[in-house]
């Protein structure tokens, strides 16, 4: 699941309840979201981390780069 730039993971499923715990793929990061029938009801999103830049992002900050370096 992705929320807010930041992915979980199902850490346990609950079939005869529709019910899923998730958590933030960081091994260290205690941000946890809970959901019933595909909607959210409990959520820690205090993450102790940044989200991690997207594709888009990263090739933004490589041309940027490249560009710098090009001009100097």
């Amino acid at each position: 699941m992705r929320l807010g730039g930041f992915s979980f993971y199902a850490e346990k499923v609950f079939p005869e309840k529709s019910k899923v715990r998730w958590r933030c793929t960081r091994r260290t990061c205690r941000a946890y979201a809970h959901t019933l029938h595909d909607r959210i009801f409990a959520l820690s999103n205090v993450h102790s981390h940044q989200p991690p830049a997207s594709a888009a992002q990263r090739a933004a900050a490589t041309l940027a780069q490249g560009k710098v370096a090009s001009d100097e």
